[in-house]
């Protein structure tokens, strides 16, 4: 790779790291919400155990939390957490990227002070 090559991909590097900053707020957003969604469906399911059907509290949270609509919002949160965590470490992946890089700059300007 030539250094003209190099700085091309650093600018590549460095564009993909703004979108991939994007979308992990995009996608934090997303899991604060589905997050939240799911705490309130849980809490109200474990009320209306709790207080209608009269179970014993630690039984209501379970039991809330196998309700199909509570799951179904849980499937959705884990998803959204597993979103949000592969995009955080494709924001690595770019970062080390960026590293082994900059090592080939620093070794091509090496080698070109040897020559």
């Amino acid at each position: 790779m030539t250094p003209i090559e190099i700085m091309e991909e650093l600018d590549n590097c460095k564009r993909a790291m703004t979108e991939a900053n994007t979308r992990l707020k995009t996608l934090g957003v997303n899991l604060a919400k589905t997050e939240s969604t799911y705490r309130i469906a849980v809490a109200k399911k474990e009320i209306i155990l709790r207080k209608i059907d009269k179970y014993p509290a630690n039984l209501a949270y379970d039991i809330a939390r196998g309700d199909e609509v509570v799951a179904r919002l849980r499937l959705n949160r884990d998803i959204a957490k597993i979103d949000y965590e592969v995009c955080k470490e494709g924001l690595r992946n770019i970062r080390s990227e960026v590293e082994v890089l900059r090592s080939l700059l620093t070794w091509e300007r090496v080698e070109l002070k040897n020559t």
